[in-house]
C-alpha cells in the first residue's frame, strides 16, 4: 500500500493541481456544455426529464473526454519521459503507477458529477433521492472504466500529433452517435444501430434507468462488462508489448 500512497500523493500535485487544462476538460467544458443546452439555447421551459437525462449525458461525456484526452496524453508524455521505464525497475512495478492515474481520472470524475448534480438542482430544480444520487455516482464511475481503457489504449501510438487526431476521431463521433448530445432519435436510421454498440450509450442508458426509475434493460449492463473485457485484453497485450520493447513506443 506504501507505494500506491506515495504514486497518489506524486499524482494528485501533477495531475490535478498543477494540470488547469486537465480540470476544464473534465469539469468545466460539461458543465458549460449543459447548462448551453438546458438554459441558453432553449425558448419556454424545459422539461424536467430533460435537464435529469442531459446530466447523466454530459456526466458520460465528462468521463470520455477526461480519459481520451486527458489520462491518454499523460500517459503518452509519461513514456516518452521514460517514467514507464523507471516504474517497470521498481520492486513495485508499473501496477501502482496505472492504478494511481486510473484512481485520479475517476476523481476527477467525481467531482464532474457533483458539479453537474448541483448545477441540475439549482438551475434546473432537478429532484433526486439520496440513494438515487449515490448509485449514479457507482454507476458513472463503473461506466468510465471502458473509455478509461480505451485512452489507455491510444496512450500506445508513438506520436502526441497522432494521438490527438485518433483521440478527435473516437470522442466526439462517438459522442454523436450514442446519443449524448442530442436524442438518438434525431439520428439517420442508419446509424442508429451503431451508437447502440458504443459504451457511452449503454452508460448513459443506465444512468438514466437510474435517474427516471425506468427499468434497467440487462443489455445495458452485460454491453458495459463486454467492452470493460474486451479492452482489458488488449490494454494488458498491450503493456506487455511496451515493456519488452524496452524503449515504450509502439508504431502508429
Amino acid at each position: 500500500m506504501k507505494p500506491f500512497a506515495a504514486q497518489l500523493k506524486f499524482d494528485s500535485r501533477r495531475l490535478i493541481l498543477r494540470n488547469f487544462s486537465f480540470q476544464f476538460f473534465s469539469i468545466l467544458m460539461p458543465a458549460g456544455f449543459y447548462l448551453l443546452f438546458t438554459k441558453v439555447m432553449v425558448s419556454g421551459t424545459v422539461p424536467v426529464s430533460f435537464s435529469v437525462q442531459y446530466m447523466a449525458s454530459m456526466i458520460v461525456y465528462s468521463g470520455t473526454i477526461n480519459a481520451l484526452f486527458g489520462i491518454a496524453s499523460i500517459l503518452m508524455l509519461d513514456r516518452e519521459k521514460g517514467l514507464l521505464q523507471w516504474y517497470q525497475l521498481t520492486p513495485s512495478g508499473v501496477q501502482p503507477y496505472y492504478l494511481s492515474v486510473g484512481f485520479w481520472s475517476m476523481a476527477m470524475n467525481g467531482i464532474a458529477i457533483v458539479v453537474l448534480g448541483v448545477l441540475a438542482v439549482s438551475v434546473n430544480h432537478v429532484s433526486l433521492t439520496i440513494e438515487q444520487w449515490l448509485v449514479m455516482a457507482g454507476v458513472a464511475l463503473v461506466g468510465q472504466i471502458p473509455t478509461l481503457l480505451l485512452g489507455v489504449l491510444i496512450s500506445f501510438l508513438n506520436r502526441i500529433e497522432t494521438l490527438s487526431i485518433v483521440s478527435n476521431l473516437i470522442t466526439f463521433p462517438m459522442a454523436i452517435v450514442s446519443g449524448l448530445w442530442w436524442p438518438m432519435a434525431m439520428l439517420p436510421s442508419w446509424l442508429q444501430p451503431i451508437g447502440k454498440l458504443m459504451p457511452t450509450y449503454f452508460v448513459n442508458n443506465w444512468l438514466g434507468a437510474v435517474a427516471t426509475h425506468a427499468t434497467l434493460k440487462i443489455t445495458t449492463v452485460t454491453g458495459v462488462g463486454a467492452w470493460i473485457g474486451i479492452l482489458l485484453i488488449l490494454v494488458i497485450v498491450g503493456t506487455r508489448q511496451l515493456l519488452r520493447r524496452g524503449d515504450g513506443v509502439v508504431k502508429a
